[in-house]
């Protein structure tokens, strides 16, 4: 899986700073400690703790949070940034949040209908009163599935020995897009592959709305980007403020 190596990942998503400002506004306008699920190598913590923001993050991979307490130690961050090993599901805090974030599709690995709930309802009882939820997740794209291809943001990865493919599928029963990565790389005239797997389960508005709202959220806001332009379809995000 493409999350058991956190160098590449970065490397990826290096040039990512869309949700950045969305997610530190919202944080500043709340005020309080930010809980995020998903920290990852702590891309979006980082960027919120320079704000002035205290942060716990947890995530369920531990070369992931690893590899992010080192980018914290050189970021001398360690005392606004606390990340704990924890599946959320079922991830257990004394305190409550002002400001829980979900942000760049992390509810795409929850893939059964089970898993959503116990999720959103573990979210809801970690808010405080008064707080807010937010998600951000991707709007599927069909049009690009099933063809292997280079992705022109990607291209920094590559070099003049070396090219990265991604190779997109569908499973439409169980709304599943599947994502292999190959990275060909020509040493001393040989070809080597590194390859790696993403499955990322999509949602539909509706659904959505009917989770959150199952899970005991009753105000909800729907947004199509991060300038927080109403949704569509035809939007590249599917984003929430849920309280």
């Amino acid at each position: 899986m493409i999350y058991n190596f956190p160098e590449f990942y970065d490397l990826q998503y290096q040039n990512y700073f869309d949700d950045i400002n969305f997610y530190g506004n919202l944080a500043l306008d709340y005020g309080g400690s930010v809980l995020e699920i998903g920290a990852g190598t702590a891309r979006l913590s980082i960027a919120l703790a320079k704000r002035g923001l205290e942060v716990v993050g947890i995530d369920n991979s531990q070369v992931m949070l690893e590899h992010a307490k080192q980018k914290i130690a050189k970021e001398d961050l360690g005392n606004q940034i606390n990340l704990q090993k924890a599946n959320m599901q079922d991830f257990k805090f004394k305190q409550k949040f002002s400001v829980i974030i979900a942000p760049f599709n992390v509810l795409a690995h929850a893939y059964s209908l089970q898993s959503q709930d116990k999720i959103l309802s573990n979210i809801k009882n970690h808010l405080a009163a008064g707080g807010v939820f937010a998600l951000d997740m991707f709007n599927p794209n069909f049009s690009q599935l099933d063809s292997l291809k280079i992705v022109p943001e990607w291209q920094h990865l590559s070099d003049e020995t070396s090219e990265l493919f991604v190779y997109q599928s569908l499973n439409k029963d169980k709304q599943i897009i599947i994502s292999k990565y190959y990275l060909d790389s020509l040493n001393k005239g040989i070809l080597q592959r590194k390859t790696s797997i993403l499955k990322q389960r999509y949602y539909h508005r509706f659904e959505l709305e009917r989770a959150l709202k199952y899970a005991g959220f009753e105000s909800l806001q729907f947004f199509g980007d991060f300038d927080r332009s109403v949704y569509s379809v035809s939007k590249p995000h599917l984003i929430v403020l849920a309280k």
